[in-house]
C-alpha cells in the first residue's frame, strides 16, 4: 500500500504544491495557504517518509508523523480529496492506531474492497457510462482488434459494470472466489492500460491506486476460506468505521448530501463538470499561467473548462463537486473590475446526452 502512497505522490506532485496555476481551495475558509518554498520541502519530507516506511514498516513513531502529514496537506486542498488519497489515509490509520489487531484489519480491509466494486458496478450502471465513457476507456483496446470486432469491444459497457458487481459479491463466497479474484484483476489490468501512456493517456496518478487495488484483491481474497458474514458483522470499531464510510455513506450521494467522488463513481458518467464562461476583458485580466486555459470558441463566449484546467495544471482530475466549482469560479471572479464578469456552468455528460 504504502508503494501505492509513493507511486500516487510522484505522478501527482502538482496538486501537493501551493506555488501553481490552480487556485487552492483549503477545507475551510481561512487557512492560509502554505508559502514556497515550504510546500516544496513539505512535499518532499512525505516522499522521504513514505519510502522510509516502505523500508522499515514497524516504526510506528515516524508514522504518525505520515499520517500526521498526510491528513494535514489533505486538509489544505480539496484536490488532492482525490478517492485514492482518503483510502489511502483511512488504511494508514488502521495500520497504525491497530498493530495487534491484523485479523480484524483484514476483514475491514476486505469489507472496503468488496464494496469498491459493488458500488462502482451500481454506478456504473447508467447510460452515459455504458454509451460514452465505457467506449473511450476502451477505444485504445478496440483499435487492436479487427476492424469487424470493434464495435464489440466498444460496446462491453452493458459488461463492465455486470463484472464489477461479479468480482464483489463472487469474493464473499468460498466457490467461486478464486474466479471472482481474476476478474477484479484483469478489471484493474484493463483500467491501468486504459489510463496509462499506451491507452488514453490520461490521469496517470490513479494507475498506483489501480495496481494496489488490484494487488488486495489478489492478497486478501485468493485461496482465502473465511465466512462472508465476517466482513459485516463486527465487533471491531475500526472496521465499522470502514462499514459506514465505504458501505452506508455512498447511498447519500444519490440524494446530494455526500461527495459523489467518495461514493465510486470516478468514471462513471455521474460527475460533475464546470465551464467558466469570461469576457475577454476579464480574460486579459487573468494570470499567465491562468490565461492560457481560456478557450475561444468561434460561436460561444470565451470559457475555461476546469476538468482540462486541472488535468494540465495539476495531473489530477477536478474535485467533481459543486462547491469546487464555485470556489474556481470566485478565484476567476477576483480578477474582474467591478462585478464579477465570470459565469458559472456546472453540467454532467446526462445532461450534455438529453
Amino acid at each position: 500500500m504504502l508503494l501505492a502512497v509513493l507511486g500516487t505522490l510522484l505522478l501527482s506532485s502538482k496538486v501537493w504544491m501551493t506555488d501553481r496555476n490552480f487556485p487552492v481551495i483549503p477545507i475551510f475558509d481561512g487557512i492560509p495557504s502554505m508559502p514556497s518554498p515550504l510546500d516544496y520541502i513539505l512535499y518532499c519530507v512525505l516522499i522521504v517518509l513514505a519510502i522510509y516506511h516502505i523500508i522499515y514498516l514497524e516504526n510506528r513513531k515516524t508514522m504518525y508523523f505520515l499520517i500526521g502529514m498526510y491528513a494535514f496537506l489533505l486538509a489544505g486542498d480539496q484536490m488532492r480529496w482525490q478517492p485514492y488519497n482518503v483510502q489511502y489515509l483511512l488504511i494508514m490509520i488502521g495500520l497504525l492506531f491497530y498493530p495487534l489487531k491484523t485479523d480484524q484489519l483484514v476483514y475491514a480491509f476486505r469489507f472496503f474492497i468488496v464494496a469498491f466494486y459493488i458500488w462502482s458496478g451500481l454506478q456504473q450502471l447508467n447510460m452515459v457510462f455504458i454509451q460514452s465513457i465505457f467506449p473511450w476507456l476502451a477505444g485504445p483496446l478496440a483499435e487492436k482488434f479487427p476492424s469487424a470486432m470493434e464495435a464489440y469491444v466498444l460496446g462491453g459497457g452493458y459488461v463492465f459494470p455486470l463484472l464489477f458487481l461479479f468480482t464483489g459479491v463472487g469474493l464473499l463466497f468460498p466457490k467461486i472466489r478464486n474466479i471472482a479474484v481474476y476478474v477484479g484483476i484483469t478489471i484493474q489490468v484493463f483500467l491501468i492500460y486504459s489510463f496509462s501512456p499506451l491507452g488514453n493517456d490520461w490521469n496517470e496518478a490513479i494507475l498506483p491506486y489501480n495496481a494496489a487495488l488490484g494487488m488486495f484483491t489478489w492478497i486478501l481474497f485468493y485461496n482465502s476460506e473465511f465466512n462472508y458474514k465476517d466482513i459485516f458483522v463486527t465487533k471491531f470499531k475500526f472496521h465499522w468505521a470502514f462499514l459506514v464510510i465505504f458501505g452506508i455513506l455512498p447511498i447519500a450521494s444519490f440524494f446530494g448530501v455526500y461527495d459523489r467522488m467518495q461514493s465510486f463513481n470516478t468514471y462513471s458518467g455521474k460527475a460533475y463538470y464546470g465551464k467558466i464562461y469570461v469576457t475577454e476583458q476579464l480574460a486579459e485580466r487573468l494570470p499567465d499561467g491562468v490565461k492560457r486555459y481560456v478557450f475561444r470558441p468561434p460561436l460561444s463566449k470565451p470559457f475555461i473548462e476546469t476538468t482540462y484546467w486541472s488535468m494540465d495544471a495539476l495531473k489530477v482530475s477536478p474535485y467533481s463537486e459543486k462547491r469546487i466549482y464555485r470556489s474556481l469560479e470566485s478565484y476567476i471572479c477576483s480578477f474582474s473590475e467591478g462585478d464579477c464578469a465570470a459565469e458559472l456552468e456546472i453540467y454532467t455528460y446526462e445532461d450534455v446526452a438529453n
